[in-house]
């Protein structure tokens, strides 16, 4: 796994120190990843996380100004989001029996569930958690969220996904700069983090009920509650 993370580490360092030698290649290549990211089910397949960790770290270097690329991430995050809420809303519920979308129903249902529960704020919140963040802009418009409302959500939530992905590589970077260690480990660091969320939001009733057993009477209601249905 650690060797995995070193090579996914190595590659995109190089292939981002490039970028970042053409400041207008850096502005559309963070621009097109902010886009792929937040595009309906595509964004599954996009690392647009370890790339921003990275990106911060660069910044934190010198080599790339921060502003310029914090609002391409901001802007093509508000895009890649009105591309998923156009084609939800244009779609409906028809969206289930077209390529791709059709093979991703168990992920579809999850964020309807997720946006049956928490409304407008999913918009929000679903852009920070990976696997939701894919469909969530696209659920609200197969539900039919209001457009102006979706918009003020996925504006807002657009800066602050932004400032929480490259921030942290920027202070990361400059912690690990200052006790001599390498600007790699922001990638291995963030993948790992990223890896954990993703386990611990996919299969937290798993690691509930593995758990029930020593939770005493809580334990037992989440057994009773959530052991019929199956996890």
């Amino acid at each position: 796994m650690i060797e995995f993370l070193h090579s996914t580490s190595v590659w995109l360092e190089t292939l981002l120190n490039t970028v970042s030698d053409n400041f207008w290649l850096s502005i559309g290549f963070i621009f097109l990843v902010a886009i792929g990211e937040a595009v309906f089910i595509l964004g599954l397949f996009v690392p647009s996380t370890p790339v921003l960790l990275l990106v911060g770290g660069i910044i934190a270097t010198g080599k790339l100004p921060f502003w310029e690329i914090y609002l391409a991430a901001v802007l093509g995050a508000v895009i890649g989001d009105a591309i998923s809420y156009t084609v939800g809303h244009a779609l409906k519920d028809r969206i289930r029996t077209i390529w791709p979308f059709r093979n991703y129903l168990e992920l579809l249902d999850r964020g309807e569930a997720f946006f049956a529960r928490h409304g407008g704020k999913s918009v929000f919140i679903g852009r920070f958690i990976p696997g939701v963040k894919a469909v969530v802009p696209g659920i609200a418009g197969m539900m039919g969220m209001p457009y102006r409302w979706f918009s003020i959500i996925n504006v807002s939530s657009a800066f602050a996904w932004a400032a929480a992905h490259i921030l942290p590589g920027m202070l990361l970077t400059a912690w690990l700069k200052s006790i001599g260690l390498s600007l790699e480990l922001v990638i291995i660091v963030g993948a790992v983090v990223l890896t954990v969320l993703f386990l611990l939001i996919h299969y937290f009733r798993s690691i509930a009920l593995f758990f029930a057993p020593f939770l005493g009477s809580f334990g037992r209601s989440l057994q009773h509650r959530w052991g019929r249905s199956g996890v």
